[in-house]
């Protein structure tokens, strides 16, 4: 049997140029280091990997996130996904991208080689250690550490300099930010780092603005977030959150208008898979369209957006919404009839449902899911917000071209997979 390799989809590939020669209407075998954004930019030119993620569903499977070396993808042809490849808006747009592309390349080049030098300096002062003392070895290796650390960052702020431009002001003073518990993997304050999520954005404050100060607070009731706390300034920023298509307000409900008119998003920290569970034998489990919903009563907590049930028409009174506070509640209202459906993200309900002991009960249907992203977001009456989000962007940046990103989400996925 072949063992699989699992990288992480989202994260920048290690190997340079593992996808350079691939092309539409082809196939390709994953090798190490690739990444499914960039597949998508090296075949369509656009960081949205869901043209190769919707084609490979059968073989990614419901995790965006994950890939295996050694599967085989579908690159699909653009007349088949309805596509045209995305071209820059400007061509001044299109300089300064390639501007910033080169100067962060000079700038890792730059720490690479700095690295490189003082640990061959580490290696020429061991071999004359032989000749001369252990002191000198000592001295060396403290020297050539303050190099590698000086180098590492100043390749870092050349590379956030390079991206983003100059680092926004933040008032001089603690920030902070809320999120809530029950939500495994990515926020939980008995996971390691307090859940994967919140990992990402302390570690992306770290990278952009280590002097700045805050505090991260869990209130588990996730709907006081957005209808108390975040209005009256009581905190400076919420997540994870999932943005609606604010572009499109017209088809969204009324709850995900106020989203887009009252808040900020980030960057995505992370994409996740949203997709509809059902008793097993119900028939709702495995269809292959929305019209089938039609007359059911849909479970959705609470606070969560229904932009995506908006856009299929699982709307009321086509359907009859439930919306507890507690995830767990939609999955006990399918138990006991008074839900049909529970339209939830994919690693929150393997969590809940081995929790809660309805494996092989409720089953997810692989036909209706859809891809979303997390975000942090802030609210725009906070005279700080923008500059928050834009911190956090420059941190989450530095950290995927690092591969800080990716290590941090293999290593809590791991968790996750090891210990249910």
């Amino acid at each position: 049997m072949r063992t699989h390799l699992i990288i992480s989809s989202l994260a920048l590939a290690a190997a340079t140029g593992a996808a350079s020669a691939q092309e539409a209407c082809s196939t390709y075998e994953i090798q190490r280091g690739d990444s499914l954004r960039e597949l998508a930019i090296q075949v369509y030119s656009t960081e949205d990997y869901r043209i190769i993620y919707d084609a490979n569903r059968d073989v990614i499977g419901s995790n965006p996130n994950i890939i295996r070396v050694g599967d085989v993808l579908e690159f699909p042809c653009l007349e088949d996904v309805g596509r045209a490849i995305p071209q820059g808006d400007t061509e001044a747009e299109r300089m300064a991208a390639e501007m910033a592309a080169e100067l962060v390349k000079a700038a890792e080049a730059r720490a690479e080689q700095a690295i490189a030098d003082a640990e061959a300096r580490v290696a020429a002062a061991e071999a004359e250690a032989k000749k001369t003392s252990e002191e000198a070895v000592i001295a060396a290796k403290a020297e050539a550490k303050k190099e590698i650390e000086a180098a590492r960052a100043e390749g870092a702020a050349l590379i956030r300099n390079a991206t983003s431009g100059e680092r926004p002001e933040i008032r001089d003073r603690q920030l902070l930010l809320i999120t809530g518990g029950n939500y495994a993997p990515f926020t939980d304050e008995a996971l390691p780092h307090r859940g994967l999520y919140t990992q990402l954005v302390e570690t992306a404050m770290f990278r952009a603005a280590p002097e700045q100060a805050y505090k991260i607070q869990f209130v588990n009731d996730w709907s006081s977030h957005l209808d108390l706390l975040m209005p009256t300034l009581a905190f400076d920023a919420t997540f994870p959150w999932s943005r609606p298509n604010c572009e499109e307000a017209e088809a969204l409900s009324e709850k995900d208008r106020v989203r887009c008119e009252t808040y900020n998003f980030s960057n995505p920290f992370y994409e996740v898979v949203d997709t509809f569970f059902a008793k097993e034998g119900s028939g709702y489990e495995e269809t292959l369209t929305y019209a089938d919903f039609a007359g059911t009563t849909i479970c959705r907590p609470e606070g969560w957006s229904l932009s995506h049930m908006d856009a299929v028409g699982l709307y009321e009174p086509a359907i009859t919404m439930l919306r507890p506070v507690e995830p767990d509640e939609c999955f006990h209202a399918v138990m006991d009839g008074r839900a049909d459906i529970v339209a939830i993200e994919a690693h929150l309900a393997v969590e809940a449902i081995s929790r809660l002991g309805y494996e092989h009960q409720i089953i997810e249907n692989p036909n209706l899911a859809a891809v979303k992203s997390l975000n942090v977001m802030t609210h725009k009456d906070n005279p700080d917000g923008e500059a928050i989000l834009e911190t956090l962007n420059q941190g989450l940046a530095i950290m995927q071209q690092s591969g800080e990103w990716r290590d941090i989400v293999s290593t809590a996925l791991r968790h996750q997979m090891e210990n249910g």
